[in-house]
């Protein structure tokens, strides 16, 4: 495996892998094709440099999105975000997921950040079990979605 920074060039490749990524989960995720290409081009916007790809003899088989710039309201301060964590149903339990993660927590760390944040489904418990065996700690919930945080010491 083999982890690169993402290009726009990317990103109509990794619409379908995103709908793969989220077969199941459709209640945490865009379903239409459109939509999430317009998710993911904001995502670059957001921050270009934080979106890195995981490749498997040539394929693109996973993807993490993470945002150095992202001013955390709850945190009252610019901590690394996780908007995205997707890797394809099967090639994931390989350690690619993890890997994709510890790739954005460097970039964040690089960026003199102290504090990594994301959001996960309530009813995700394969990804919430997930972030926890990474460190994450639950901080608080809202609607269905739960917060969780990780320090970056």
């Amino acid at each position: 495996m083999t982890i690169r920074r993402a290009e726009e060039k990317d990103i109509k490749n990794l619409v379908d892998l995103y709908l793969q990524g989220y077969r199941g989960l459709e209640e945490y995720s865009y379903t239409h094709p459109d939509d999430v290409q317009a998710y993911l081009n904001w995502l670059f916007r957001r921050d270009v440099a934080g979106i890195w790809l995981a490749e498997e003899d040539g394929k693109v088989v996973g993807f993490v999105a993470s945002d150095g710039n992202w001013f955390s309201k709850r945190e009252g301060k610019v901590v690394g975000a996780l908007h995205e964590l997707v890797v394809l149903p099967e090639y994931r339990n390989k350690g690619i997921g993890k890997a994709l993660v510890e790739k954005a927590l460097e970039y964040f760390k690089s960026r003199g950040l102290d504090t990594a944040e994301l959001w996960v489904g309530d009813e995700n418990k394969q990804a919430m079990d997930f972030y926890r065996n990474l460190g994450f700690e639950e901080r608080d919930r809202f609607n269905y979605w739960v917060r969780m945080t990780k320090a970056l010491s």
